[in-house]
């Protein structure tokens, strides 16, 4: 059961709801990903083996059903094998941003769309910096590279989760 908390609550407290996605059921967008050697190139995979051992870390996660756990679990993978930078590491870690008065995520086994989740964060962030141009920096540009990184990265990743190939790899041309 999710709490709502009001506009006067949210000022005394460091709780915040999750994060409401307005159209849970995308699926596709500009960010998503139809070729193997793009959804490689786009988390830096350059070899067959890194490819599968992805595809096989991650076949049991669904981008359209995933929760915060999971995505933080799938977010430390490809950081570690440096796939993605720190900005969009915290995307992924941030889940769907709810956490409770002491400041920690909350809600934390609640499943809900990735690709959704991502792509309006990033279409709401435009929209913030298109009518606040004053707030828009070095460090708000980075913020939201990090938001365009991980929309690719939650795109390469419904790609190998969804392939049903089992033999992934990149052709190369001569």
């Amino acid at each position: 059961m999710a709490i709502m908390l009001t506009a006067e609550q949210m000022r005394h407290t460091k709780a915040t709801n999750a994060y409401v996605i307005k159209n849970p059921e995308q699926i596709t967008n500009k960010f998503t990903i139809t070729e193997e050697s793009v959804a490689a190139d786009t988390l830096n995979l350059g070899e067959t083996k890194k490819i599968a051992d992805l595809k096989e870390y991650i076949k049991g996660f669904d981008m359209t059903a995933i929760s915060s756990d999971d995505l933080r679990k799938v977010a430390r993978r490809l950081f570690d094998d440096e796939m993605i930078d720190i900005h969009a590491f915290v995307i992924f870690a941030e889940g769907n941003l709810a956490s409770g008065a002491d400041g920690l995520p909350t809600e934390t086994d609640v499943k809900f769309n990735a690709i959704a989740l991502f792509n309006e964060r990033l279409e709401d962030y435009n929209d913030f910096l298109e009518n606040n141009p004053a707030d828009v920096k070095e460090d708000t540009l980075r913020w939201r590279r990090g938001m365009i990184d991980a929309n690719h990265a939650i795109g390469a990743l419904t790609y190998f989760v969804n392939s049903s190939r089992s033999d992934l790899k990149i052709h190369e041309q001569a």
